[in-house]
């Protein structure tokens, strides 16, 4: 990225093109897909993000006017980009893409397994080591692989964009990273998971636990796995992603405690919604004074003067402890595919413009 930092003139009157290659076709990826045609590859920021190539597990389809109209549908249809006439690849690799547009940003919105990265993983190694920067929304290479990646792509003078993937559109990076410069981060707290928002908002107004997680499924906001949103795993990873982010990169997992929504009776919820309280899945990081960090994952009776306590169901919102700037909060509206990927765009456009803050 850093040449292509150095060959093309952002600031230019010209307008100039960069390719981005995409890994994942799901709800996330569409919705990406869908929001560079509507916004024209945001143009009136200087440069134009042009989607190259699209993967998912089946193939892809690669060029510089893709069709997304027929794509979806062939998805739709088929089950896969490839199943494209005249230009789909059946098992075609994005990191053959990436060779054909030696610019290009990848995108991955592939499904999360923290525990082998994949299949995200070993593209975004592959394109951080041939000089290509990486935006991600898939949070697995993040758990499985973050000290690695980060260190990736600073030895290839490349970026990482993080900010899909750790509670979009919550611009948690950049309120530590910019906003508390100076000051030391002693711990933060947050609901990150939309879904779990979700969930114990309707068993506040008695709907049963099964109807509130089929209502969040129609809402589009349940992970394909929804154990990692009910089991509190999904909080979980984006606490660990952001507290690798501000304070360790080789921070492990097993940090973390955890406790997720599963075990809940809708007369716990009514009970504590009763006495006043919302009930929520908070998770918190915090450091400790010899360098320790401790990570927990729980549901949390919240209080009205609790700045976490005004929240809507599928909102987000954190609250930063800092030594010299006390305490930041950041709230979000409502979560879902459109809100990740206009997060995936944010993050792309920050690497374009050379922030070095808002990327890792």
């Amino acid at each position: 990225m850093g040449k292509l930092l150095d060959d093309y003139d952002f600031r230019g009157a010209d307008l100039k093109q960069l390719p981005v290659v995409l890994l994942g076709f799901g709800k996330v990826g569409q919705a990406f897909a869908s929001l560079l045609e509507e916004r024209q590859g945001f143009k009136r920021e200087g440069i134009e993000l042009r989607l190259a190539g699209i993967f998912d597990r089946g193939g892809g389809v690669v060029g510089m006017a893709l069709p997304l109209g027929e794509i979806m549908a062939a998805k739709r249809t088929s089950g896969t980009v490839a199943s494209v006439p005249d230009l789909g690849c059946p098992g075609g690799r994005a990191g053959d893409a990436l060779s054909s547009y030696p610019h290009a940003v990848l995108v991955d919105a592939s499904p999360t397994d923290p525990t082998s990265g994949e299949p995200g993983l070993s593209l975004v190694r592959e394109a951080l080591e041939r000089g290509h920067s990486a935006v991600l929304a898939s949070k697995g290479p993040l758990v499985s692989a973050f000290a690695e990646l980060l260190d990736l792509a600073q030895r290839s003078k490349c970026r990482l964009g993080i900010s899909a993937a750790v509670g979009s559109p919550l611009p948690s990076l950049e309120t530590v990273h910019l906003s508390l410069r100076g000051s030391t981060l002693r711990g933060f707290r947050g609901i990150f998971s939309a879904t779990a928002n979700c969930v114990l908002s309707d068993m506040e107004s008695g709907v049963s636990y099964q109807g509130a997680v089929e209502n969040a499924r129609r809402a589009g906001i349940l992970e394909p796995d929804p154990r990692l949103d009910l089991e509190g795993w999904d909080t979980a990873f984006k606490v660990l992603i952001l507290a690798r982010s501000f304070w360790s990169p080789t921070l492990p997992l097993e940090a973390a405690r955890v406790e997720g929504i599963t075990g809940l009776a809708g007369s716990d919820v009514t009970r504590i919604r009763e006495s006043g309280r919302k009930l929520r899945l908070v998770g918190t990081a915090r450091k400790g004074p010899s360098g320790e960090v401790a990570i927990r994952v729980a549901p949390e009776p919240l209080a009205p003067a609790d700045p976490l306590y005004p929240l809507g169901p599928a909102e987000k919102g954190a609250e930063f402890d800092s030594d010299l700037m006390g305490r930041f909060v950041v709230w979000s509206g409502k979560a879902g595919p459109w809100t990740t990927a206009a997060t995936l765009a944010k993050d792309i456009l920050n690497i374009a413009a050379h922030p070095t803050p808002l990327a890792l």
